[in-house]
């Protein structure tokens, strides 16, 4: 059976933000806990423990430590955090994909869990990143739903290296539109072709092909069906885009 974790409302997540605006991370370590008004799913498992919440917590502040925590998180040190951060919360949190998509949850995690963590990443006065409510946003939740859904399992084993060789960019240009981050073999399907080496190769930056081949891919969606089709043929049809891509954008620099 899987684990329910602590939610909170977005009212009483907004009151602690004013409050951590005065406060340093040492203060809101100190702070960190289930608050007492959290409240808890009623199906979809068991409550999670105190032991399993303080090792969440623990890995959590390991991640962000080993990225440089306490000092101010330079680009290199929170793309270091994003990924070990997201490997451990995929690892460690035993939830469905219902429970990933419940906004209090996060909120919870983010503003009593590990409030100093999110602090540190991102401050105290972009409340996206604390409040739940649109998760693709959120400190913590983005993380989680990136290596769940570019996780790959093999023989019991669960790879991360699609998550690995992506750059922020390309994780933005699969997450940020809910049609392609949302359905997990297209998802990983276009993290594959966007690792492939011909795209260094081509006569034609790489940040071009990616954007005109998720545009391909976008005036695609409403036409084809992906979450019926099998990842080998997601796959192929993901190539194929790659190809015209590459193919257009050539032909467009050649003319010029």
């Amino acid at each position: 059976m899987t684990l329910l974790y602590p939610r909170i409302t977005p009212a009483e997540a907004t009151a602690l933000l004013e409050e951590y605006n005065l406060l340093s991370l040492q203060d809101l370590e100190k702070r960190a806990g289930v608050s007492p008004v959290a409240f808890y799913g009623t199906t979809g498992g068991h409550p999670a423990d105190t032991a399993h919440l303080e090792t969440l917590a623990h890995v959590l502040r390991d991640c962000a430590q080993r990225a440089g925590y306490p000092q101010r998180p330079d680009d290199h040190n929170k793309i270091l955090f994003d990924r070990a951060a997201a490997k451990a919360l995929h690892t460690t949190m035993d939830i469905t994909p219902a429970e990933a998509g419940q906004p209090d949850m996060w909120t919870h995690l983010a503003t009593c869990l590990v409030p100093d963590v999110v602090a540190w990443r991102f401050g105290t006065r972009t409340p996206r990143r604390w409040i739940g409510t649109g998760l693709i946003r959120h400190t913590l939740a983005r993380l989680w739903w990136q290596a769940h859904v570019l996780a790959i399992t093999d023989n019991g084993s669960t790879h991360y290296g699609l998550l690995d060789d992506l750059t922020e960019s390309d994780l933005n240009q699969i997450f940020e539109r809910r049609t392609i981050g949302g359905t997990p073999p297209l998802a990983r399907a276009l993290a594959r072709e966007l690792t492939a080496p011909r795209l260094y190769k081509a006569a034609v930056s790489r940040r071009d092909i990616v954007r005109d081949t998720t545009k391909r891919l976008r005036r695609l969606l409403p036409y084809t069906s992906f979450t019926s089709l099998d990842e080998a043929a997601v796959q192929r049809r993901v190539h194929t885009l790659v190809s015209q891509s590459i193919e257009a954008l050539e032909a467009r620099e050649r003319r010029s």
